[in-house]
Parts: structure tokens; C-alpha cells; sequence
């Protein structure tokens, strides 16, 4: 603390304290004015209130005492601190001006020099603190007003960005869908016989499109669900007939690797769910053990009832995931250390998107995975889900 920067008022009717304190005082560097009564302190504090920082005065003084000094500066400054001078047989009053809010008091005897710098120590001490600590909270109120600020700013961006990638999305959609149906017949000669160069051709272009079709479905589920739009469709059903359909279609696509899909759950109760979408998330589970398994590898598929909840996970024989890989699984346009083993494509968004729809169902997500052991992905969703909350 730089006490050449620091003045105080000395408030006394006893000349000999209004001529020794400042003495003292200014031999330890501090800067002090004085006053004989409460009524001139006041007018000097008033005057000049932005330099004094700290006010020692007696209790009982003419014109105005100390107690309605204090009252009166008190109501210009809360936190100036106050320092009540008083003899031994006016401590009762000291007491009740600590409680008025004096920062202490010195007992006017023998030991006054030495009580009087370290009451002026600690009052100081105490004001830059608290000083400190208010700028501290007004600074960080300030920081807080800035980042809300600045995160309804980025709401509305993304909000933006949803509208953008929805409209970008729905526009790319029909062309693409045109363009693989197209290719498609042209690789299954519908038109006639193609030369073998026409035929490589065709088939970058028909893989080329249905990958841009993917991309683009996943966009518009995601610009969908970020725009707070997932609209679920709940009603009472067959999970377990759902499960069996799905695996069916799943099958399709895993005989083309030798692998074989084993299933084991038994007839569940019909629950409120949304169909579509929590095929969906299956679908993403089941085509992601396809993917990632080796050929000929087996995928086990499980389904039961635990509570009032119903858990579906799917066992694979892939590679695993490492402890970094899990912690960004669910996260948007993420590609992992393992690699498709048949060539396949990803876009990054699938397990993002059947997060928001398990969230949206009030269920949860879980995945077990040990490098070079599997993986087992589960989600569990209540029996009678009632849609998202709001």
C-alpha cells in the first residue's frame, strides 16, 4: 500500500489529539487533515471525500458528536472506514457505535501510538479488499452480461445455421435422389448393355450420390432436431415386433460380409415409443456393427425389460474404441480411429442424431468397449415415454 496516496481525517475537540495523531501519523507517511467537531469533519469530508480514505474521531464532541458523524457519512460512503477514539469508562459507547458501523475503536491511554497504526493498518486493509473485491463482482457481472450477450448471439447463429442446412438440405435432396435412381438403372443396364468404362463410371457416380444422399438425410434430421423441431410421434406398439423387422432388413446388408446377426429377447410388453425414430436409432447401431465388423464376425442383439424401462444393445466383434474415441461417439461430424472394414461410408452425424432421439424419448445411452474386444452399445427408454420435455 502506498500510504503517500492515502489521507485521513482526524475528528477530536482535544487539541492535543488533533496535533499528535497527524504528527504521528504523518511520520508513518500518511496525509491528514483534522477537524474539531463532527460539523466541520462533515464539510471537509463533503468537500474533499474522493481523497480521504479512512476517518478517526471522537464519541463526544460539540456542534455534532461522533455517533451522527458517522451516520451522516455513512450515507455518502458505506464502506470509508471509521475508527472511534473513546476513554475507558465510554466503551459502552464504543460498542454501540461498532454496531452503528464503526470499523473499531482505540482507548485514548497510554498505549494509543501503537493501537492507533495498527487499527489504521487493519481499517485500510480491510477498505482495499473490500474495494478490490467489489470491482472483482461488478468486473464479472460485467463478463457475465457480455457472455450471455454473446451466447444469445450464437443461439441465433445457429438457429441460422439449422434454417440454412434444413433449406440447403430438403433443396439438394430431390436432385439426388433423382440422380442415384438414374445411375442406378443405368448400372443395372435397363437401358441397354454399357462398355466397361461406361459401367466404372456410372458406379462412382451412383456411390458418389447415394453417399451425398446420406449426408444430406442425416443434415436434415439434424437441422430439425437443433432446431427444436423433433417432433415425436408416440403411441402404444411393439417393440419387440419392431426389433425383428429391423434385424430382418439388417440381415440383408450383413450376409454381404458373412456375418451373422443372433438375436435374444423375448415377447416385450407393448411400450409408448415413437416408432420410426427409435428404428431408426437402431438401425444406426445394427449398420455401425455391420460396418465395423470384420467378415464373418457375429453381432448379438439384445433386448429386456429392466423396471419400467426396456434396454436394447447391440454386441459387436469389431475393433473397439479407445478411451478418447467414446468421449466424442456422440458428438457431431466425427470420424473415430476404426475404420469401415468393407469400404463403407459414415458422415459423422448418426450417433449424434440418435442421442437427441433417445434424449427426446427421457432415455440413455451407454457404450461398453474395450480396444481389440467389441463394442456393446445400449440405449434404455422408459415403457411409457410421453414425448420430450419442454
Amino acid at each position: 500500500m502506498n500510504q503517500n496516496k492515502v489521507r485521513i481525517l482526524v475528528v477530536d475537540d482535544d487539541p492535543f489529539i488533533t496535533k499528535m495523531l497527524p504528527l504521528k501519523l504523518s511520520s508513518r507517511g500518511y496525509s491528514v487533515e483534522t477537524a474539531s467537531d463532527g460539523a466541520e469533519a462533515l464539510k471537509k469530508y463533503v468537500s474533499g471525500a474522493e481523497n480521504i480514505k479512512l476517518i478517526i474521531s471522537d464519541m463526544n464532541m460539540p456542534v455534532m458528536n461522533g455517533l451522527d458523524l458517522m451516520k451522516e457519512v455513512r450515507k455518502l460512503d458505506a464502506d470509508i472506514p471509521i475508527i472511534i477514539l473513546t476513554v475507558n469508562n465510554e466503551i459502552s459507547v464504543a460498542v454501540e457505535a461498532m454496531n452503528c458501523g464503526a470499523n473499531g475503536y482505540v482507548l485514548k491511554d497510554g498505549n494509543i501510538l501503537t493501537t492507533i497504526f495498527t487499527s489504521v493498518e487493519k481499517g485500510l486493509e480491510e477498505y482495499y479488499l473490500k474495494k478490490k473485491n467489489t470491482q472483482l463482482m461488478a468486473d464479472l457481472a460485467q463478463k457475465n452480461k457480455e457472455l450471455e450477450k454473446s451466447n444469445q448471439e450464437l443461439v441465433k447463429l445457429n438457429q441460422l445455421k439449422n434454417k440454412f442446412l434444413g433449406i440447403a438440405a430438403h433443396d439438394l435432396r430431390n436432385p439426388l435422389t433423382s440422380i442415384r435412381g438414374l445411375s442406378e438403372l443405368l448400372v443395372n443396364e435397363t437401358f441397354g448393355s454399357l462398355t466397361p468404362e461406361q459401367e466404372e463410371y456410372i458406379r462412382i457416380i451412383h456411390t458418389a450420390s447415394n453417399d451425398m444422399l446420406m449426408l444430406v438425410n442425416d443434415l436434415l434430421d439434424v437441422s430439425v432436431i437443433e432446431g427444436g423441431n423433433l417432433e415425436l410421434k408416440i403411441k402404444k406398439g411393439s417393440l419387440t415386433k419392431m426389433l425383428e423387422d429391423r434385424i430382418k432388413l439388417s440381415k440383408v446388408i450383413a450376409e454381404k460380409k458373412g456375418i451373422v446377426i443372433h438375436k435374444d429377447f423375448p415377447e416385450l410388453p407393448d411400450i409408448m415409443f415413437d416408432s420410426n425414430r427409435i428404428a431408426q436409432a437402431f438401425d444406426n447401431f445394427a449398420g455401425n456393427a455391420i460396418k465395423f465388423s470384420p467378415l464373418g464376425a457375429n453381432i448379438y442383439v439384445t433386448a429386456k425389460q429392466e423396471g419400467d424401462k426396456i434396454r436394447v444393445s447391440v454386441r459387436d466383434e469389431g475393433p473397439g474404441l479407445s478411451l478418447e474415441d467414446q468421449s466424442r461417439l456422440f458428438s457431431e461430424f466425427q470420424r473415430l480411429s476404426p475404420q469401415p472394414t468393407d469400404g463403407e461410408r459414415s458422415t459423422g452425424l448418426g450417433l449424434a442424431i440418435v442421442k437427441k432421439i433417445i434424449e427426446a424419448h427421457q432415455g440413455t445411452l451407454e457404450v461398453h468397449s474395450l480396444l481389440g474386444s467389441g463394442s456393446v452399445f445400449s440405449f434404455k427408454i422408459p415403457m411409457e415415454t410421453r414425448g420430450p420435455k419442454k
